[in-house]
């Protein structure tokens, strides 16, 4: 169901892309992990050095998702110089539980070692109670750092996996 997933860089959006890539929505309890749509195009919009880049999963041209990724110098103090970190991957609500996730975190992994090739490794931290996003990233080959720490929210894990 999945085959027909891409990944377009945000700043590549049409006006009309951008409009509905701001209509997504995901539920409160998501949203307050990984922020809404608009939280995470802002970011990405705002950012003037390329530190911060942004993309979008289409389904046939129309905004499924979204990423956010990093590199330094706009990542967090516990992110290795080496990284690129990822951020507010989201699947719109109305999509979710049909393998777009899956599908979609493949294309973003492959989109920061695109935009970094000097980068050797990509890292995130998700909730630690959030089995479905764990699942994903694990099932991607992503290792979790082994202490669950103290996140902004509440707990969480810190997972890696090299890019090269």
């Amino acid at each position: 169901m999945t085959q027909a997933l891409e990944i377009m860089n945000c700043a590549e959006l049409d006006e009309a892309q951008l409009a509905k890539l701001r209509g997504l929505r995901v539920t409160q309890e998501q949203a307050e992990f990984g922020g809404t749509f608009p939280d995470s195009l802002e970011a990405i919009l705002s950012s003037v050095d390329g530190s911060v880049q942004g993309f979008c999963f289409l389904e046939k041209d129309e905004p499924i998702g979204i990423v956010v990724l990093r590199h330094a110098p706009a990542t967090a103090d516990w992110v290795p110089g080496d990284a690129v970190s990822l951020h507010g991957f989201k699947i719109d609500k109305n999509w979710q539980g049909k393998g777009y996730g899956r599908a979609a975190f493949r294309l973003a992994v492959e989109a920061a070692a695109r935009s970094w090739p000097e980068a050797t490794q990509l890292v995130l931290a998700v909730d630690a109670e959030n089995t479905a996003a764990l699942a994903v990233y694990r099932g991607y080959g992503m290792a979790d750092s082994g202490p669950i720490y103290a996140g902004r929210i509440g707990k969480e894990h810190r997972l890696s996996k090299a890019l090269r």
